[in-house]
């Protein structure tokens, strides 16, 4: 299907080109200047809706997840290796397959809804029934790609509707629709690097079993032979935990070491690798926090010790500053 573009066609061409271009994902980093806009902000602005009641999605109790699925996903979340990754818009997708798991992580493929009728070809499925989202929509068959389950967020419905073979279709797209798919496969990059970065983790984690992320740049602290360490250098660990600390033993353990000046406070941690857990350790700033992947903040034990650290993703908010540091250990 050739499409003649019309000034509501350009309207959203400039609008998801202005946004989708400060959105593409590149070198681990995100532009920082890039805006939120929301389905519904979107609709308001080019006057899609005809009227308040079609602007809602009822969303439904979240059940498994599965093929044939409508999800709204996350539109900010932090990926596998630390960095806050935020959508430019908060995508609606349909799912396409069954939950596989990679790195144990459960993952779908799925392909974007876009309520963008306007530019449809005929290797995409339109949608006219409005029960499911609230307006018409299509299903962008030539932009399926991976997301972990996980910024599955809102469940809205489920459509039952047969996959065209795109390979055997043949697509004659105006200069209007090709512009159009190029800024959706930008805006939606924000998806796929949930799954994206698991493999660039899996790389990284081959040799590295800690690193640190500060304003979505990756750091690495520099790893201390196994030699004679204590974990003393800051503080002296509680008899109930070390026996050999209690002793005055000093221990064989692997370590490392991150030094780093954020915003104006000199910033010292000294992490143990214990086998099955971790001990992190920070001295200089008096006002610390260690939250893990929930936002919850951990106890210390005793001041800026933390003790039977678990793999996964942390933060460290310094003097009460919004900008944290992330901790990823392996």
């Amino acid at each position: 299907m050739h499409v003649q573009p019309n000034d509501k066609m350009n309207k959203i061409i400039e609008f998801l080109r202005n946004y989708s271009e400060t959105g593409n994902i590149k070198d681990n980093s995100i532009d920082k200047s890039k805006l939120s806009i929301s389905f519904n902000d979107l609709k308001k602005a080019l006057s899609f809706y005809e009227n308040n009641k079609n602007n809602v999605v009822n969303y439904k109790r979240n059940p498994e997840k599965n093929k044939g699925q409508i999800w709204l996903c996350k539109q900010e979340y932090y990926d596998a290796l630390g960095n806050k990754i935020r959508g430019n818009v908060p995508f609606l997708v349909y799912i396409v397959s069954k939950v596989d798991k990679i790195e144990d992580e459960p993952f779908v493929r799925v392909m974007p809804v876009s309520p963008f009728t306007e530019f449809n070809a005929n290797d995409e499925i339109i949608v006219n029934d409005k029960s499911v989202t609230g307006f018409e929509f299509t299903i962008e068959t030539w932009n399926e790609q991976p997301v972990l389950t996980k910024l599955l967020d809102e469940f809205a419905g489920e459509i039952n509707v047969k996959i065209p073979i795109t390979e055997k279709i043949n697509v004659n797209l105006s200069e209007t629709q090709k512009e159009f798919r190029k800024a959706e496969i930008r805006n939606t990059a924000y998806l796929r690097q949930s799954v994206n970065s698991l493999l660039e983790f899996k790389e990284i984690t081959k040799e590295k079993k800690v690193f640190f992320n500060i304003d979505n740049s990756i750091l690495f602290p520099k790893p201390e032979n196994k030699e004679n360490q204590t974990i003393g250098l800051f503080h002296e660990p509680a008899a109930d935990y070390l026996s050999a600390g209690r002793k005055g033993n000093k221990l064989q353990r692997q370590t490392y070491l991150f030094e780093k000046t954020v915003n104006d406070t000199n910033v010292i941690i000294k992490i143990f690798d214990e086998g099955n857990t971790y001990i992190l350790s920070i001295i200089e700033p008096e006002n610390i926090e260690l939250l893990n992947s929930k936002m919850e903040k951990l106890k210390q034990s005793p001041s800026n010790l933390y003790t039977g650290l678990e793999s996964g993703l942390y933060f460290i908010k310094v003097n009460d500053n919004e900008n944290k540091i992330r901790i990823i250990i392996r």
